[in-house]
């Protein structure tokens, strides 16, 4: 209470005792009154009143003081229950930090965190372990691994200083284990302004997995090296086997040039065929192995689909007419005419599955289809092979693409082979983003199919150049029939088609605008005479049959075509205003360049070491006409370069010594330097990887020979690097 409160009571007490004495005086008959009654009975009633006041003041006071002890007691209790909540989160935190220090101190993984100058702040149990450290004594105190003396060191906080998060290396270190490695990750703790203030490096014994890592490496360096050392075999083995076959070939072409008794030219023959064959199972081998090892690479180039198929029927037709089977391309109108592909490949494919259709087919045919298709996401071309052979048993339809499957492996087998020709037409197809595939062709054989991306360069062309044509056609066999269907009305043409049931009847072709006669394998003389001369009749023949041009002649037929018939030719014949019969002499005992022939003698400079083969390039090159030189070795073909001027150098890659790529090297090189005008080069050679025709190509070489030389390659070899100048002989 206030002094001037409590003053107020106290006077309050002292008027009331006052006024109450006075009044009692009075009371008691006191003549003589200090004050007068009325004064002393309001200086006693204003007592009361300041004591009232006082009294009530005190109450209001009290109870406020009541009030603030109460909230006062109120606070205190919130204040100890928020005390016992700090006290139960304390004791979780601790509780939390020891069990987090615990998983810390048991982890494998060394962890430790140091100040920026290197002082170590912490370090869990492993890390003292792994360096052998007291904790005592090694906190505090700057601390970095010891680096093994042939390791080279990574700085302190390397990237950490830069503002990067983290930074991982490896670490060949000193330990109490001996010399380790160790993978760190560093992870940079920073204050709110971003600075540096601690490092924390977690590090993981990583010693045998360098060791795994180590060996894997070694491992795949030895693998390496036996992969490159089996390509250099493989290329060794091709040049080695192939440069023999080359002579024997080589010779059998050159002695079927020469005038020979029927009895030694089936020998000759024979030769021949057995030596294409052990060629194409060489080449089986080569490419399987080169498949198999993952050095297989696929080229784009330019190609007519049209042209590569019809070379392949073509290359092909010897075989099947010697069978009596007939061989036919039938391609769809709205095939493209020039997509990009690997030629090369596309072939090898094709004559794997045309030869396969031809050895397995004996009576009937064997018929060539490509058309456009639509894939999941790009155009295709899709190739079709349908034979009347034997067929393939559907439980055998996926085994025969297997490698070194067959469909009938039994010792009685009447068909040879080694079974890789599908598994490697399988990879290559595969390869190059198609499918493969055989199904039953309807009433017997197969259809072997495949299909390969068609980069589309040119479309194909609206060919109705036989339009309005009626062409008839005769002939016993369906799958020539139906080919040559497809052909003519590709080109517009109507056709009339006959059967044959025993003789031909001419009577049903007299409207015609042409008639085709198909004169079968053999007996073409006994066709009988073409009784309508305004009728234009062309008579289908094989390579063999030509012989008999001047009976034909002689029976009222207009002209003839070779089988199998390209559609180019067919169409040209067709359309031929007049035709005469091509009086086709047989070949003379030794070809030579026609003298009505515009062509020039051409300067040829061979390099080659192999006396037969030798031989054999020389007799190629001479019957057509051209000056040989020979050199046996690089450094010889260097010199002779330099001392003449020739028209072309054949250079043979494998020769003693230097051999062709280096000679070919020197040579471009001295023409540089000397301003010669360029020569040029073309590769000669037995290797056929894709590696030597790489190399061939990376030091300037303008062509590439597999031997055995293939005459029709020697040709268009001729005819691509002087097209002007000379027109290859037929030899």
């Amino acid at each position: 209470m206030s002094i001037a409160r409590t003053g107020m009571v106290l006077f309050g007490l002292a008027a009331l005792a006052i006024g109450a004495a006075s009044i009692t005086d009075i009371l008691a008959g006191a003549r003589y009154a200090p004050v007068s009654p009325l004064l002393l009975v309001a200086f006693a009633l204003g007592g009361l009143a300041f004591l009232f006041a006082g009294l009530l003041e005190a109450r209001s006071r009290a109870r406020t003081l009541q009030e603030s002890t109460a909230e006062l007691h109120a606070m205190t209790a919130r204040l100890e229950a928020s005390l016992k909540a700090v006290s139960a989160i304390n004791g979780r935190l601790h509780e939390s930090e020891a069990r987090y220090k615990g998983l810390v101190d048991s982890q494998g993984d060394a962890i430790f965190r140091r100040a920026p100058d290197s002082r170590l702040t912490y370090g869990n149990d492993a890390f003292f372990r792994l360096f052998r450290l007291q904790p005592q004594q090694a906190i505090g105190r700057p601390f970095a691994p010891e680096l093994h003396p042939d390791s080279r060191g990574i700085a302190s906080f390397a990237g950490l200083e830069m503002g990067h998060a983290r930074a991982r290396y490896d670490q060949f270190v000193r330990t109490a284990y001996g010399w380790r490695w160790i993978a760190w990750e560093d992870f940079a703790l920073r204050d709110a302004r971003g600075r540096l203030i601690e490092v924390q490096s977690v590090g993981r014994d990583i010693t045998e997995r360098k060791a795994m890592e180590d060996a894997l490496t070694e491992a795949r360096d030895r693998a390496e090296a036996a992969s490159r050392a089996k390509s250099g075999f493989l290329a060794t083995m091709s040049h080695e086997i192939r440069t023999p076959m080359n002579g024997v070939l080589g010779m059998a072409r050159l002695l079927q040039e020469t005038q020979l008794v029927p009895e030694q030219r089936t020998y000759v023959e024979a030769i021949e065929k057995s030596g294409v064959s052990l060629l194409s199972l060489i080449e089986d081998i080569l490419d399987f192995s080169k498949i198999e090892s993952g050095t297989l690479t696929l080229e784009e180039e330019e190609i007519e689909p049209r042209a590569v198929v019809e070379g392949i029927v073509e290359l092909l037709a010897p075989r099947a007419h010697a069978k009596g089977i007939e061989i036919i391309a039938a391609l769809s109108p709205d095939t493209p005419a020039l997509v990009l592909a690997d030629a090369m490949r596309l072939r090898q494919i094709l004559t794997n599955l045309v030869g396969n259709a031809v050895k397995f087919t004996e009576k009937g045919g064997v018929r060539v289809d490509v058309r456009p298709v639509e894939g999941r996401d790009r155009r295709m071309l899709c190739f079709e092979v349908r034979d009347t052979g034997v067929g393939v048993p559907s439980e055998k339809r996926q085994q025969i693409f297997a490698d070194f499957a067959q469909a009938d492996s039994t010792h009685a087998r009447r068909f040879g082979g080694t079974g890789l020709g599908l598994a490697i037409s399988k990879r290559l197809v595969a390869a190059m983003g198609g499918e493969i595939d055989v199904d039953q062709a309807p009433g017997g054989g197969s259809i072997f199919w495949f299909t390969m991306p068609a980069i589309v360069l040119r479309e194909a062309e609206d060919n109705q150049t036989l339009a309005g044509s009626k062409i008839a056609l005769l002939t016993r066999n369906a799958v020539l029939r139906e080919g040559l269907m497809a052909e003519i009305k590709a080109a517009g043409g109507d056709v009339v088609p006959f059967g044959y049931s025993g003789t031909f009847d001419y009577s049903l072709s007299r409207d015609a605008d042409a008639v085709l006669v198909d004169a079968g394998m053999e007996g073409e003389a006994e066709l009988p005479a073409w009784p309508y001369p305004e009728v234009r009749s062309i008579v289908l023949l094989t390579s063999t049959g030509r012989g008999k041009l001047d009976q034909l002649r002689a029976k009222g037929f207009t002209t003839y075509l070779v089988k199998p018939v390209r559609q180019a030719s067919l169409i040209e014949r067709i359309r031929a205003d007049v035709a005469m019969l091509d009086h086709t002499v047989p070949v003379p005992a030794i070809a030579a360049v026609p003298a009505n022939q515009e062509s020039r003698c051409l300067k040829i400079l061979l390099a080659e070491d192999n006396p037969v083969n030798a031989l054999v390039s020389r007799e190629f090159f001479k019957r057509r006409g051209h000056d040989v030189r020979e050199v046996v070795s690089g450094e010889a073909a260097i010199e002779a370069a330099a001392e003449e001027t020739f028209d072309l150098i054949l250079m043979d890659i494998h020769m003693p010594g230097l051999d062709g790529i280096e000679a070919t090297k020197r040579i471009r090189r001295s023409e540089f330097m000397a301003r010669r005008k360029r020569t040029p080069i073309v590769a000669l050679t037995a290797d056929v990887l894709e590696t030597g025709k790489q190399a061939c190509q990376d030091v300037g070489m303008d062509g590439f020979l597999t031997k055995p030389i293939d005459t029709a390659e020697l040709d268009a070899m001729f005819a691509k690097l002087f097209p002007a100048e000379i027109r290859p002989a037929a030899a």
